[in-house]
């Protein structure tokens, strides 16, 4: 509970309520074992009559497989239409009579630690969107609110070089809070690790990216790549492609 009402503090000092927003709830798991017992409980809060008749959204429950910092092993991503709506879901599992989110809080405070939260909106999508990607590559970067319209004009151009040989989808999204010096990042969907490495060893990718990147490098300043694996998509009123389209 104590993790959940520090998320709560956290979307509550945020001034964007409309845009389609994303959550990432950051956390450290010592071994294989605590990680099960927390993909059980969420199994089981996920399928309660409570996240049932009030969640209006979607819950990735992802393994961080490179990147990040050192900290973090996991992360529960929750993806709703606004702000405004992961607010009211919010102040609706902050109430200490509410046994299901206590017995699941339970369960993740006795097998994880809190690393962090971010708050992400989202600005556009790119490529083929669907809910069988899986991998997820994370560009995150830096840059000046005025570059912003250069990226995305630049990452436009992307879009149309690559059209017809990008086997997935990306995005671009703005930082509201939690990340660091982070402002903006790009998320990239693949089905498998297999075809993100097919993709970045190809040729198509060589020639469609490198003028992107080029460009970008004048814009931006680039912070670590992160690779995530989801372990569980938890799809209750919106599906990520119901999200990025």
């Amino acid at each position: 509970m104590k993790k959940i009402i520090v998320l709560i503090m956290v979307l509550t000092s945020s001034a964007s309520f409309s845009s389609p927003t994303w959550i990432e709830f950051l956390i450290k798991v010592e071994n294989p074992q605590n990680a099960l017992k927390i993909v059980a409980a969420t199994d089981k809060f996920m399928e309660s009559d409570f996240v049932k008749n009030n969640f209006k959204g979607s819950l990735h429950l992802n393994s961080i497989i490179a990147g990040g910092k050192i900290e973090e092993t996991h992360s529960f991503v929750i993806l709703q239409p606004s702000l405004a709506e992961h607010e009211i879901w919010m102040a609706k599992v902050s109430d200490p009579n509410n046994e299901e989110v206590r017995k699941f809080g339970s369960v993740i405070n006795a097998n994880s630690e809190t690393v962090g939260t971010r708050i992400n909106t989202f600005i556009q999508t790119y490529g083929t969107p669907t809910n069988k990607d899986t991998v997820w590559a994370i560009y995150p970067f830096r840059t000046k609110q005025s570059n912003v319209e250069a990226i995305i004009e630049a990452t436009e151009d992307l879009d149309k070089a690559i059209e017809g040989s990008f086997p997935g989808q990306f995005g671009l999204s703005e930082r509201m809070a939690g990340g660091g010096m982070q402002t903006h990042l790009y998320t990239v969907g693949y089905e498998s690790l297999t075809e993100m490495e097919q993709w970045e060893d190809s040729a198509p990718r060589d020639a469609g990216v490198s003028p992107f990147d080029k460009e970008m490098d004048k814009l931006v300043e680039w912070h670590e790549r992160e690779i995530v694996r989801n372990i569980r998509v938890y799809d209750s009123a919106l599906t990520l492609q119901d999200f990025v389209e």
